[in-house]
């Protein structure tokens, strides 16, 4: 006797585990994904060649990602997150010196705080942006 139920489209299949695959890694590598001021300090200082290749990659994320943001607001008519950055300041290492003077400067900032946030925060006071004042 045949099962009442049985799956016949091995494409169905195939994508139920590619579903379930990605639902196991994502939550197993959640905390991989977050670098935080300590984790950045750490491979700045003491990192290893391929430890200095993935800062470089992961800082060309943030980079990425804050321009991606700030081009939307400005299409929404929003305040920006920074302004009149130059072309030449795009750089994952023109973003590595600004963030190690950044935190050299505060040095107060948390050890556990993301270094996106720290990034974002080191463009705006490097690159503000005009404040219209309405009254």
């Amino acid at each position: 006797m045949e099962p009442r139920y049985r799956n016949t489209d091995p494409a169905m299949t195939r994508i139920c585990i590619t579903a379930l695959l990605a639902v196991l890694l994502s939550a197993a590598s959640a905390p991989a994904q977050h670098m935080d001021k300590a984790m950045f300090l750490e491979i700045e200082t003491s990192g290893n060649n391929a430890q200095r290749a993935l800062l470089a990659v992961y800082l060309r994320g943030v980079l990425n990602g804050l321009e991606a943001s700030n081009m939307d607001l400005l299409r929404q008519g929003r305040a920006r997150l920074f302004c009149s950055l130059p072309e030449s300041a795009l750089s994952t290492e023109w973003l590595i010196e600004q963030l190690l003077a950044h935190l050299e400067r505060y040095s107060a900032i948390p050890n556990n705080l993301s270094i996106a946030v720290i990034s974002s925060n080191a463009l705006a006071e490097q690159f503000p942006c005009e404040r219209q004042v309405h009254n």
